[in-house]
């Protein structure tokens, strides 16, 4: 009886395992994040390149507005994939590299630690992805990263889900 209670419960977990499914980060609300972040960056007469990246690293979405140095592309990648790397803003990840000797997160090829780049968590506190913007400073970078950031958690509350899941 004892192994068949824990054949049950065994099962029961992985059922519920299965069922779960991995959290993704929808194209239509990258385009909001999107969006919004380019939204922000008009307001302060500045043009951005946008990288938006899944939980692993593969880029979902991409804009570039016009005007941009050719530079920021490869910058706001490398943010947004930094942050997908490691949960955690980029500028974040950047203090404590800096606080341990040989600045460690430094030497990882495909980092780049400057402020910009944030990660994305759905409703659950589930990682989805980053964002990683370019072409100001770093600190209004991360500004208008964080209004995409914003956009998405509006997308995912009930209010405005229809708006970000293309219906």
């Amino acid at each position: 009886m004892k192994t068949l209670t824990i054949a049950v419960l065994a099962l029961l977990s992985f059922t519920t395992l299965a069922a779960t499914p991995e959290p993704r980060l929808e194209l239509q609300a990258a385009i909001a994040m999107a969006d919004a972040a380019q939204s922000a960056a008009q307001a302060q007469h500045y043009n951005i390149v946008i990288s938006i990246h899944d939980q692993h690293g593969n880029l979902k979405y991409f804009r570039r507005m016009d005007n941009t140095s050719v530079g920021s592309i490869q910058v706001a990648q490398l943010k947004a994939s930094t942050s997908a790397s490691f949960p955690v803003e980029s500028g974040v990840l950047a203090e404590r590299s800096a606080g341990l000797p040989a600045n460690p997160y430094g030497s990882i090829p495909g980092f780049l630690l400057l402020e910009g780049g944030l990660p994305i968590f759905d409703q659950h506190k589930r990682h989805v992805g980053s964002i990683g913007i370019s072409g100001a400073t770093p600190e209004l970078d991360k500004a208008f990263a964080k209004a995409g950031v914003e956009a998405y958690t509006a997308c995912k509350s009930h209010q405005y889900a229809k708006t970000c899941s293309g219906r």
